[in-house]
């Protein structure tokens, strides 16, 4: 008995479902991909936040100059949009109180001594550029945040 292929003919009706179908998945096709896209880019931000936190912490620990420390974390993010960047240095004392001495406010890193801490706080609000509808975020953007902690030397 000789084998014979089976070919199936589509209607003309079919040729508009199968139409409607693909405009239907298309679109959530495109939200997974840019999605993805986006969360990507989100963690490369964060990362960038977390490097640049580490380096400004740790000179922190061996300049006790907040000027120089917030410098250091704006150049090692570079890449990131230093106007909605925002740095925050602060001294802590082991039991987390703010460090306080004499011609500086509290938590202010001219106050550090040796076992204190630095800690270096960076903001920053990634902005999706997949548009997300209102119910599953607001403003169309997150806001990261890293902080870094190490101790004076």
């Amino acid at each position: 008995m000789p084998m014979t292929k089976r070919r199936f003919r589509r209607s003309a009706e079919d040729d508009g479902a199968v139409l409607i179908e693909f405009a239907l998945v298309i679109g959530l096709f495109f939200l997974v991909v840019f999605g993805m896209v986006d969360f990507g880019l989100a963690i490369n931000t964060k990362t960038q936040m977390t490097n640049a936190g580490r380096e400004g912490a740790r000179l922190g620990t061996v300049n006790l100059d907040p000027v120089a420390v917030e410098d250091r974390v704006r150049e090692a993010s570079g890449a990131l949009d230093q106007a909605i960047l925002v740095v925050t240095v602060k001294c802590e004392q082991p039991d987390d109180t703010p460090c306080n001495g004499p011609g500086h406010p509290p938590g202010h890193l001219g106050n550090a001594v040796t076992g204190d801490s630095v800690v270096v706080v960076v903001d920053f609000t990634y902005d999706l550029i997949t548009p997300l509808p209102s119910f599953i975020n607001n403003g169309n953007n997150i806001v990261l945040q890293t902080i870094t902690e190490m101790r004076v030397e």
